[in-house]
């Protein structure tokens, strides 16, 4: 077979030779697999290129027509496949960065709404500890959001006496708030 040229042993080929696409295969394959090495920088990625590009050789043997430079396809063929790996490892490492992206958004999204509702559950707790009236004051100006002069009309107190309550409940509250808030983060 060694006698024979490119076109000569591509005749063979397409007339399903093996000995002629060993011997296709033996010119070929350390060239092309260097090349692809320097083009890769991974020996594995570029040996499974080659093994490819003379499987794809093989199985298209019958309808394979080259009619001038067999080699030149073969660099041809090597260098898209070159291509299209390098394409698809672009891709693969813009979908994990997208990928971890939407993780750390998801874990940044969960982790939010756990913090805030634990410190939900600490201000409700705080809130029961307040005294009844202050208490009470302090639930129907923010829960209910009435004005201070809806709440002294409904509970028969001064405008004053409200403010002075909520201002009261707002102290203690922060003050909760931020010891809470110290112990977490130390």
């Amino acid at each position: 077979m060694k006698l024979y040229n490119d076109i000569e042993l591509l005749d063979l080929l397409r007339c399903d030779n093996m000995a002629a696409f060993d011997e296709l295969y033996s010119r070929y394959w350390e060239m092309l697999f260097d090349i692809a090495c320097k083009k890769l920088h991974d020996k594995d990625d570029a040996k499974d290129i080659v093994h490819d590009l003379f499987l794809q050789l093989w199985n298209n043997r019958a309808s394979l027509h080259v009619y001038k430079s067999f080699s030149g396809f073969l660099f041809i063929s090597l260098k898209n496949k070159i291509i299209d790996k390098q394409r698809l490892v672009v891709s693969r490492q813009k979908k994990n960065t997208e990928i971890g992206q939407k993780q750390s958004e998801v874990y940044d999204a969960v982790n939010e709404q756990l913090n805030y509702n634990e410190l939900n559950t600490f201000l409700n707790q705080q809130i029961d500890l307040l005294p009844e009236k202050m208490r009470e004051i302090y639930l129907l100006s923010r829960e209910e959001g009435l004005s201070i002069n809806q709440i002294a009309d409904r509970l028969l107190l001064s405008p004053q006496t409200v403010k002075n309550q909520i201002s009261n409940a707002l102290k203690f509250l922060r003050k909760k708030v931020v010891q809470h808030m110290m112990t977490i983060l130390f």
